[in-house]
């Protein structure tokens, strides 16, 4: 294989300069350094282009309300409630929506250049792990899995943008990621699985034990290591596994997923209508945009909206389209 193209031993990262990032404005030359990675890794980690009080401001008060979520009765665990996973959105009050977190310019630069123009927002939420107690430390991981439930292009269409907290290291759980599965991936790599540990599980889909050993024969997983201040843009479709932390911390990294305006996604973000006038100038910047949003009148419970009644599939809202991938 030619060493340009073997997949690299760790994440792809690309730090971006200070003034860059409070310029706004991407380069060219960065941004065809990211859809490279992209295409070829599936995943690229952009350093330095948050502000550290903004995702510090976040955390302190994300990280009480992490423990409260774990202890609730009926919590439901990604994979179970050996893995400590759970998800836990980001507050939606208008003065903690930073706009480098929910709509980061060079982010959004790099995502139109791959998904076409104005691509929508459907999802917003987070994904923790919590401190692993010492029986779950050798069983708290995830199998391996791709984060689309449904046939799907086997070209780029959706991204999900995570917005880790705190440094993202191996011991607190930085996420498992197998580097080029997506470029051939599909829907029937998957077989079923149990999602919690005991009823009432729901059946969700995780890569066929077999195909996952065979991809480690030719690259290996690596781990998505990241300092805090960065942004971790991956295709929907690669495989990767959240893995334990064993650390005394709730490791928390939002996640935003993004989609190509032809997909017609049906997710819905929901946001208080205060934030409505906020919301509509991001999406006038330089790069256009779209949150998929249903405004709500009065504060959003943004700690209840995992669990909520609201669609928040990635799949189309065209059975055309659906149809067109199966």
């Amino acid at each position: 294989m030619d060493p340009k193209h073997e997949q690299p031993n760790s994440v792809p990262t690309i730090f971006i300069p200070t003034g860059v990032n409070q310029g706004g404005i991407c380069p060219p030359g960065t941004i065809a350094e990211a859809l490279g990675h992209l295409h070829h890794s599936g995943i690229v980690v952009l350093a330095n282009v948050v502000d550290v009080a903004h995702v510090d401001a976040l955390n302190a008060i994300l990280t009480p309300q992490a423990a409260i979520l774990g202890a609730q009765p009926g919590q439901h665990f990604n994979f179970g409630a050996h893995t400590g996973n759970i998800n836990q959105a980001p507050p939606v009050t208008e003065s903690l929506m930073f706009s480098d977190v929910w709509a980061n310019p060079i982010v959004l630069s790099i995502l139109s250049a791959v998904l076409g123009p104005a691509p929508v927002l459907h999802y917003a939420c987070g994904n923790t792990v919590l401190p692993a107690p010492a029986p779950a430390l050798a069983v708290g991981r995830q199998p391996v899995h791709s984060d689309i439930e449904f046939p799907h292009p086997g070209f780029p269409f959706s991204f999900v943008v995570n917005v880790p907290l705190i440094d993202l290291t191996t011991a607190n759980g930085a996420t498992e990621v197998w580097l080029g599965s997506h470029a051939a991936t599909s829907f029937y790599d998957q077989i079923l699985v149990q999602d919690q540990d005991v009823a009432p599980g729901l059946p969700v889909r995780a890569i066929i034990p077999a195909l996952v050993e065979r991809r480690r024969a030719i690259s290996p997983p690596v781990r998505a290591v990241a300092p805090r201040g960065s942004i971790v843009i991956r295709d929907l479709r690669l495989w990767h596994a959240g893995l334990p932390n064993l650390t005394s911390t709730p490791r928390i990294m939002l996640a935003f997923v993004w989609q190509a305006a032809w997909w017609r996604g049906r997710g819905l973000v929901r946001l208080p209508l205060a934030a409505r006038a906020t919301v509509e100038s991001w999406e006038r910047s330089v790069v256009p945009f779209r949150i998929a949003t249903k405004w709500l009148d009065g504060p959003v419970d943004y700690l209840a909206t995992s669990s909520l009644p609201v669609d928040t599939s990635l799949a189309s809202s065209d059975p055309a389209l659906l149809e067109a991938f199966s």
